[in-house]
């Protein structure tokens, strides 16, 4: 069955064509590197709470990762042209949830992923998306990366409009993502996201969600949607 294309465009002032398309299975290895090492060093919690020095914080991620991209509804931003394995440009990991869902706590043993997914988790359960839109099922996401050598050219919001039709095709009114970075808060709402619920990182610290210095470059963590017309 050939890839399917989600989105294509131009970037760098049109001379560089890009496309974001389903994650073919034989990448998952690539873009699971690629989020381990961009992802990891940059998104703010994992960047000041130093994930990438605590190995089982660092397995309980990719595990993470990895779980969301059997699902299959993963998209990956490439250079578009006809290579056989296009260069990897960014990686969104996505996954659909639902009522249906098992609604459990999240608890960990480890300190420092307690921490990263237990923030993640608190903004997470703040609304109830299918409540809130009357929807029995949305798309979620738990992570995206753009590599270091093509930032600045608007990637990220590409791939977050990529949603729109993926959403289409798999018959989902809605998607909501936890941001955990002013950057990407700021692509998101050029997106047209809309922000649902935010909570300081200074208020996640008093509630023992620790990560030091991260207000320097970012001040809130947001849970943000689109709905899809």
């Amino acid at each position: 069955m050939p890839t399917r294309v989600w989105r294509r465009f131009e970037a760098a002032r049109g001379s560089l064509k890009l496309r974001v398309e389903e994650l073919a299975a034989e990448r998952y290895d690539e873009a699971v590197a690629m989020l381990l090492k961009h992802f990891t060093a940059d998104e703010p919690p994992c960047k000041h709470i130093e994930v990438h020095k605590h190995p089982a914080a660092l397995a309980a991620l990719e595990r993470l990762w990895r779980g969301a991209l059997a699902q299959g509804v993963s998209v990956a931003c490439v250079v578009d042209d006809d290579a056989e394995a296009p260069e990897l440009v960014g990686v969104n990991v996505l996954a659909v949830a639902g009522r249906e869902d098992k609604d459990e706590v999240f608890q960990s043993d480890d300190p420092v992923w307690a921490a990263l997914y237990g923030a993640v988790d608190l903004v997470s359960r703040s609304v109830d998306i299918c409540h809130h839109f009357a929807v029995e099922r949305y798309l979620t996401a738990f992570g995206l990366v753009v590599a270091p050598q093509y930032r600045g050219m608007a990637v990220g919001k590409e791939i977050l409009l990529a949603r729109i039709p993926l959403c289409k095709a798999l018959d989902i009114k809605v998607t909501a993502t936890v941001f955990t970075a002013a950057a990407s808060q700021s692509v998101a709402a050029k997106a047209g996201f809309i922000t649902l619920f935010e909570i300081s990182y200074e208020e996640l610290a008093k509630r023992g969600f620790v990560f030091p210095g991260v207000e320097k470059s970012t001040r809130y963590s947001k849970l943000m949607a689109l709905v899809i017309e």
